[in-house]
């Protein structure tokens, strides 16, 4: 043997770690793909609705009795659908934030410094989602027991929420209060 073959060879880094990171990286990058997609197909639904609904006002006419319930209905669930596409891309954007590069330029009302931030996004926009839901229900012409069940179990459904809501946002400023009473009182000392 020679001299060089007997060197010792420097041991490995942990390949398969940093391997496993890249993946999970990955992952969050096709997250974000899809999320964007989703927001395109969403909120082009709304568009199509919201022709359907000028095709339907052209050929039946804005003369009937129930146009304005149908409008106010259907006005509401695209805008409900837009909301839905727009949540997807603050989405994306949290996501590309938190895993990607903290760095990115958005408004600070997009900024996200957590999941729990996305969370309390995603409660807000489903509280929103199940009153559309309930109006699109107490539009439509149904027994009145029906539409009171589903009003009972969306409201129930919303306190839960709100509930949540409540605990999570509270938390967040009390963190908030809590950094700044630190950081004013590492300036005074």
């Amino acid at each position: 043997m020679t001299a060089d073959s007997s060197e010792a060879v420097p041991p490995k880094k942990p390949f398969l770690l940093k391997n496993i990171f890249l993946f999970s990286r990955l992952l969050v990058v096709i997250a974000i793909v899809v999320l964007l997609l989703a927001s395109i197909v969403v909120i082009v639904t709304g568009f199509l609705q919201l022709l359907e609904i000028i095709r339907v006002l052209l050929h039946e006419g804005i003369h009937l009795e129930e146009t304005g319930t149908f409008l106010a209905v259907s006005v509401t669930e695209i805008i409900d659908l837009y909301l839905i596409g727009l949540v997807l891309i603050i989405f994306a954007f949290g996501l590309y934030q938190l895993f990607i590069n903290p760095d990115i330029n958005v408004p600070a009302w997009m900024e996200t410094t957590s999941l729990d931030e996305l969370k309390v996004r995603l409660l807000i926009v489903v509280a929103v989602i199940l009153a559309v839901m309930f109006l699109g229900y107490a539009a439509s012409p149904r027994d009145g027991i029906f539409i009171a069940g589903v009003g009972i179990a969306i409201a129930a459904v919303m306190i839960a929420v709100g509930y949540i809501l409540r605990i999570a946002v509270g938390s967040h400023y009390e963190k908030k209060r809590l950094e700044m009473q630190g950081a004013h009182q590492e300036k005074q000392g």
